[in-house]
């Protein structure tokens, strides 16, 4: 009996060191940034789409080449935040290298709700060469959104048009960022939330 309720003490103390002390999406903050640590004057853009259940950070990459077809891998790196931590982007995808669409993307805890999840940041951008060359400058705001609008909307048509199912979430990140063209761009809040499914399914 006595190494029975050893064994159980033994398990239970192993099971709560492999628990994560955060065990859910942290979503206090919905920007990414150009460096950390983060703060409210570095932020770069908003994020508006979120991978959920088997969203992992590979799993969204592979997934976004599969359903949008952006599979160049060209872009600066942008950083994060998860309960209070600021790290790197884990990847990121484009539909090409000229004027585009643009995902970054990073992993994040697992929630018990949502499974895992990825936090990206989208965007569709045109590459500025007149009059002064500058790199790419997500698209102003307009009777279709902005450049974070249009890719967000973009990613969840390909995914619900796969069988995924997307819901949305006010966030309320609506800052509005300069780009190198001069123009603003913001987003208008809203943050879709998309299920992806097990490895192996579609």
């Amino acid at each position: 009996m006595r190494r029975f309720a050893l064994a159980v003490v033994c398990l239970s103390a192993v099971a709560l060191v492999g628990t994560p002390a955060f065990a859910h999406l942290d979503m206090t903050d919905r920007y990414t940034h150009g460096a950390c640590p983060a703060s409210a004057a570095n932020r770069i853009d908003p994020i508006n789409v979120v991978f959920t259940t088997w969203g992992t950070s590979r799993r969204a990459e592979s997934q976004v080449e599969a359903h949008a077809g952006w599979t160049a891998v060209s872009g600066s790196a942008q950083y994060f935040v998860d309960h209070g931590g600021c790290a790197q982007m884990h990847t990121q995808r484009a539909s090409g290298h000229g004027s585009r669409f643009h995902v970054r993307l990073r992993g994040q805890h697992a929630d018990p709700t949502l499974g895992w999840t990825a936090t990206a940041a989208a965007h569709h951008e045109d590459l500025v060469l007149f009059p002064v060359p500058c790199g790419h400058a997500v698209d102003a705001n307009g009777p279709s959104g902005s450049g974070f609008d249009q890719a967000r909307d973009e990613l969840e048509r390909r995914f619900t048009s796969a069988g995924h199912v997307s819901s949305r979430v006010w966030w309320g990140n609506t800052q509005s960022f300069k780009q190198c063209d001069g123009d603003y761009a913001a987003s208008d809040g809203w943050a879709v939330f998309i299920q992806l499914h097990q490895a192996g399914d579609s």
